[in-house]
């Protein structure tokens, strides 16, 4: 029922997707939060150094799903599984293609800073005077969001307030709570640049509602590999790692300036970029973006 509502929304949103059916671009959605903004912008600065136009569309997680199964956006580097986005991904699973994890070892659920007493979600049922019965979230249609639900039921914190928002306005909300060494509960995920910069933990979940084992997934619309065989060869070899997208998620945080960010970041990791290109280390960006044109022409 969450997922069907959510996409019902969102075909109320397509038409912001819609203006980017270019048949000559790869329109890539993104998911605004620091690992979408990192790996998408990355992605289309190493596509757009191989030669192809890449148009971003920035719309809610419900309406990048369902603009990938009706093929209005071709690719989602941001796709978070098996648990998180789970009901997007088996609603749409006979709809899109999925090229498997670009970065393993992600973790989602409910942190505290490790001042606070509290250790496991079970035991703030109790301590709602202590947080002010507030969770504090991102957006509505996130994953994350539907998870928190369910685990706000399955906890018995039902009267509790999920604070609906951006993952910047969570961020500072943490920010200014920690400075004051108040007490807080936000939804988290890693990697995400609030580990680095906070001392935060994350609460135990013994009824398994999250995931501690999640892997952030690549996929496109069907029919992309037959129409862009290069393209896709290279988001199907798009993989990194925590400590490869650190740098730069901290610099997003930073400044926001999310393209010149991750123009920087690629120009600095050439021998990685190449394995995505398919070439050897040390091989020419040039000599691919003639095979990878040529392939999808």
């Amino acid at each position: 029922m969450y997922c069907r509502s959510l996409l019902a929304a969102a075909g109320l949103v397509l038409g912001a997707v819609s203006p980017l059916a270019q048949a000559d671009s790869l329109r890539l959605g993104i998911g605004e939060w620091a690992t979408g903004q990192a790996s998408t912008y990355v992605l289309k600065a190493v596509l757009e150094d191989a030669g192809h136009q890449v148009d971003v569309s920035s719309v809610s997680l419900a309406a990048i799903w369902q603009g990938l199964s009706v093929g209005e956006l071709d690719a989602f580097s941001g796709a978070w599984l098996p648990v998180t986005q789970a009901s997007y991904f088996e609603g749409m699973a006979d709809k899109i293609d999925d090229l498997g994890p670009n970065l393993t070892d992600a973790r989602v659920g409910l942190a505290v800073p490790s001042y606070a007493d509290t250790t496991s979600i079970a035991d703030l049922s109790d301590a709602g005077e202590t947080f002010g019965q507030r969770i504090h979230g991102i957006d509505p249609g996130a994953g994350i969001m539907g998870l928190t639900e369910q685990a706000m039921d399955a906890y018995g914190i039902e009267d509790w307030q999920l604070v609906a928002g951006s993952d910047a306005a969570m961020s500072q909300t943490l920010k200014t709570a920690m400075s004051r060494k108040e007490p807080i509960v936000v939804t988290a995920w890693a990697p995400h640049p609030v580990f680095s910069d906070h001392s935060l933990r994350y609460l135990d979940d013994p009824q398994g509602i999250y995931s501690s084992n999640e892997q952030i997934h690549t996929v496109t619309r069907k029919g992309l590999a037959e129409e862009k065989p290069g393209i896709t060869a290279i988001l199907d070899r798009f993989q990194w790692t925590l400590a490869d997208m650190q740098d730069l998620m901290a610099a997003n945080q930073a400044n926001g300036d999310y393209e010149a960010n991750a123009r920087a970041w690629v120009d600095s990791h050439p021998d990685l970029v190449a394995t995505w290109l398919g070439n050897s280390v040390g091989d020419s960006v040039e000599k691919n973006v003639d095979e990878s044109v040529n392939n999808d022409d």
